[in-house]
């Protein structure tokens, strides 16, 4: 089920003016995570959404006071908890078994071949997908309860709970009722649930069971009294969940193809698939180690129809105890969700649009050092996937060692809603949502912060590198293409010429990118790259090096667009030239274009504010020959004291992990120059623009001049404590201007001009 682009437009809308109090981009409130960057005035550094208070999230609470323990949101792992056990499964991985016999492969979004029916209010591609099985333990009663991914109707999915009290797996029963098409043997007690019903079955018979189906909360919630089902010692059980057949009161079993109201996906492997779709008690899924989907060793197990070989022993005197312990690691990578902000419906659609995964829980991808302790301050390394990819691609890898482990850093992966969002509107939106929940649970140094990626992850890294460049201190993108596809200048990129991030690569003053491609590249030709870095004269491009920013141009040859991918990410020299990542958060020199056309305003996702530059918008909104429109601020404060580095070209070659060539940039020392109260700028196509004074080291309460060089009239709008009275002259002529205690306003005019700004008696 999805909700129109409205409707979620309108709750996110409401959202965020409840959170930012609807003014965007504020100083951080005393309230935000302590993870997150903090300014004293002017505009926060990202979007809102990055420090915005946790969601409403009722599929993560405990409605039933039965339960209390907060969700552990960590993949594969379970726990004990004051008399509650609880087990968080995996998302999106309720597909079956691997019924054709090829498993996956680096793009594959379930190592399972089930597909699920094509009724999508009913099942919404998703209905079997365990979020995580509680148990409470009480003296006269234990419940059980079922959280569910998606949940769109009562009796759309059906689980069973099988208990070997024995551990005897010649006694018991092996064929379940309501049989789901595989041998649970050694079965002594099983629970099934549908959400209209339940009931308990053992040697004695059955009974019914009282079940509570909460469909905000995608929870079941089973109630067995102990005169009917009384476990002490260790039960071992299995937990197993797929779709409900209302006909027979039974399991959906697997067809060769989908229909209405059948799962498709029988193969050779398994002609004939059981009707379970996922199982619990993951603890050792090979996705944490490999680039492979989290459903690897269950799909095996399903189309083996060996669903015990994910049995877990339940301790139930440890329940009655109410022992504390937990399988959480502290290091290493792990498999962690988040509840999203949107509200873009419940369920799946391998083959739609994007976002294919709609629902609010929302996975990533988190590598821990091992040298990270909570409450030490640690870097952060975002880590974007590639085209077809999803948030596992970099698990295990050398890559991941490099900018990781040997930096001491995290390194986090988001799954952006799908594996070809190219890291826009929700795909963009979700890397944001994840770096705040990460700040939420780790203890992360904000002025400490690099971002990377592979292919798309590579635009990734251009895109949102340079539409946040107060984010981060240090940029690598490998194989990545500077805009949405291929970019062939002149030519606009195949993806739009909106997303073509050299449109605003000059906002990339303070940010060193290190750019690796491939010389052979098919996918993305190394002419656009090439333009990027080295810039194209011929087509009016500029690159890196026209700018004379910092940057690296490495290409490896031969070398095609996977062969640093087959290499595991093997780049040795990352590991130096990210080395700390340190933010300069308030640089003496910004250089900052708006482009309206990269905006995602219903998201608020709008790009128009970097360090002490806020609120910028374009004097002219239209297009020109196809180019969208953008508003430029140069801004240079005198208030340092420190001039540009100079800059200087060079080159460099090497072997490692291939034969490579480089061509760079690099700058030298700040040269220091007299502090003045004085700010140059020179504006192209402003319409309007906020400029922090505290954070530019300038003083409105002292005499400031302000020099310009305009293309257009527009408004400067400068923020401070401006003494009340403060005169402005304009080339010393006295001049009409806005002054309030918080700001002043001045009407800039065409050409270049010389402001003054004079408090009283000055």
């Amino acid at each position: 089920m999805t909700l129109s682009r409205t409707t979620r437009i309108g709750s996110l809308a409401a959202a965020l003016a409840v959170m930012a109090g609807a003014v965007p981009a504020a100083a951080t409130p005393l309230d935000d995570p302590p993870s997150l960057p903090t300014v004293d005035s002017g505009a926060r550094p990202g979007p809102d959404v990055l420090y915005a208070p946790p969601p409403d999230a009722p599929i993560l609470g405990n409605h039933d006071p039965r339960f209390d323990a907060e969700p552990l949101l960590v993949s594969g792992t379970d726990a004990y908890r004051d008399g509650e056990y609880l087990y968080q499964d995996f998302l999106y991985d309720d597909c079956g078994a691997n019924s054709n016999g090829a498993g996956a492969d680096s793009q594959s979004a379930c190592a399972g071949d089930v597909t699920y029916p094509t009724d999508d209010a009913r099942y919404g591609g998703n209905a079997a997908d365990l979020v995580e099985f509680r148990i409470a333990s009480e003296p006269e009663r234990v419940t059980y309860r079922l959280t569910f991914n998606t949940l769109l109707q009562r009796d759309s999915t059906i689980a069973a709970i099988a208990f070997d009290t024995d551990r005897d797996a010649d006694t018991g029963m092996a064929t379940l009722p309501r049989d789901p098409g595989a041998q649970f043997p050694g079965t002594d007690e099983v629970i099934t649930a549908w959400g209209t019903g339940a009931e308990h079955t053992s040697s004695s018979g059955t009974t019914p069971l009282d079940i509570r189906t909460d469909l905000e909360a995608n929870q079941m919630t089973i109630t067995v009294p102990r005169d009917v089902s009384d476990p002490s010692g260790t039960w071992q059980a299995t937990v197993a969940t797929g779709l409900h057949d209302t006909d027979t009161g039974g399991w959906l079993r697997p067809q060769l193809s989908a229909g209405e109201d059948a799962p498709g996906g029988a193969g050779p492997l398994d002609p004939t698939p059981s009707g379970v779709l996922n199982l619990a008690f993951r603890y050792d899924e090979p996705v944490l180690g490999g680039n492979t989907p989290p459903d690897t060793r269950q799909a095996a197990a399903i189309a083996a129809h060996e669903p015990t070989r994910f049995s877990q022993p339940i301790d139930f005197d440890a329940l009655d105890a109410g022992v504390r312990r937990d399988s959480v690691p502290e290091h290493g990578t792990t498999i962690r969700m988040f509840p999203s902000r949107l509200h873009l419906g419940e369920g799946r659609d391998i083959d739609g649009g994007f976002p294919q995964y709609k629902g609010q829980l929302q996975p990533y991808s988190i590598y821990v050092p091992q040298s990270y302790q909570p409450g030490e301050r640690t870097g952060l390394t975002l880590a974007l996937h590639s085209l077809g990819q999803r948030y596992w691609q970099y698990n295990g890898s050398t890559g991941v060692q490099q900018i990781g482990e040997q930096r001491d850093n995290i390194v986090a992966t988001s799954f952006s809603r799908g594996p070809d969002g190219w890291y826009q509107h929700e795909a963009e939106y979700d890397v944001f949502e994840m770096w705040n929940d990460i700040a939420r649970h780790f203890t992360l140094d904000p002025e400490r912060a690099a971002i990377s990626g592979y292919s798309m992850g590579g635009y990734a890294t251009y895109r949102l590198g340079t539409l946040y460049p107060d984010l981060f201190g240090k940029a690598f993108s490998t194989v990545g293409p500077p805009g949405d596809g291929i970019w062939m200048p002149p030519a606009a990129p195949t993806g739009g010429i909106e997303t073509l991030t050299n449109l605003w690569l000059e906002n990339s003053r303070n940010v060193p990118y290190l750019n690796v491609v491939a010389g052979e590249d098919q996918l993305v030709p190394i002419v656009g790259p090439r333009a990027q870095n080295l810039g194209a004269p011929e087509t009016g491009v500029r690159g890196f090096d026209q700018l004379g920013y910092r940057f690296r141009f490495v290409v490896y040859q031969p070398a095609e667009h996977f062969t640093l991918a087959a290499l595991g990410y093997d780049i040795p020299m990352a590991t130096d030239f990210l080395g700390e990542a340190r933010v300069n958060r308030n640089p003496h020199h910004v250089t900052f274009s708006h482009v309206p056309a990269s905006d995602d305003p219903s998201l608020g996702l709008v790009h128009d504010h970097a360090y002490w530059v806020s609120d910028l918008t374009p004097a002219d909104t239209s297009a020109s020959g196809g180019v969208p429109a953008k508003g430029t601020v140069d801004a240079f404060s005198h208030g340092f004291g420190r001039g540009d580095a100079p800059s200087t070209s060079g080159s460099d070659a090497g072997v490692e992990p291939l034969p490579y060539t480089e061509v760079n940039r690099t700058w030298g020392e700040s040269p220091t120059i007299p502090v003045a109260n004085r700010l140059d700028l020179e504006l192209t196509n402003v319409g309007s623009v906020e400029l922090d004074l505290a954070r530019a080291r300038l003083d409105a309460r002292e005499p400031l001049t302000v020099e310009t060089t305009a293309d257009s009239d527009g408004e400067v709008r400068l923020a401070g404590p401006f003494v009340p009275g403060t005169r402005v002259l304009r080339d010393g002529v006295p001049i009409e201007a806005d002054i309030e205690p918080g700001v002043a306003r001045l009407p800039v005019v065409a050409g270049s001009h010389t402001y003054t700004l004079l408090p009283p008696g000055r």
